[in-house]
């Protein structure tokens, strides 16, 4: 990892990403680039991933909306609500993770996902050229100070 590199941190509910700047004034100075400290640049917090399923099938005084015996109501799409909220979700993190991306233009992206939405949130994001490594772990609540060895390939 070098300066100017962006390290964005994923999970469905919140993303992180932080800039690579320079620690050193050697490494300001573009003689030791991989001496970095990690700054926060961006926190979004996904407001539908920490909306309950309960909530969304309700009314406001809390009716759930269930086939009566007299109403005949169809019911039939309750069954796909989890799922495509859950898409929705993805989608979402996949365009902020493009808006932070075209935002700070940096040379390399390390990113961190979840490994069960990897490749579903990988597959939506534009700027996958510039995505250098991705760890499939929720790196969310790691301390900054430990993220640039998490990034490190392995020996």
């Amino acid at each position: 990892m070098k300066v100017g590199d962006l390290v964005i941190l994923v999970e469905l509910g919140e993303i992180k990403a932080y800039k690579a700047n320079p620690r050193t004034p050697e490494a300001e100075a573009g003689l030791k680039p991989e001496e970095v400290k990690l700054d926060l640049v961006r926190d979004i917090d996904i407001a539908d991933a920490h909306k309950k399923i309960q909530d969304l099938i309700t009314d406001t005084t809390g009716t759930v909306y269930k086939a009566g015996f007299l109403s005949r109501a169809a019911s039939g799409e309750k069954h796909t609500l989890k799922e495509s909220v859950l898409n929705e979700i993805i989608k979402v993190v996949a365009e902020d993770i493009d808006l932070v991306i075209n935002e700070e233009n940096p040379k390399k992206v390390f990113i961190a996902i979840p490994k069960e939405y990897a490749n579903k949130i990988l597959d939506k994001v534009k700027n996958k050229d510039k995505i250098f490594r991705v760890v499939e772990k929720n790196l969310l609540k790691e301390d900054k100070n430990t993220l640039i060895e998490k990034f490190k390939p392995f020996a």
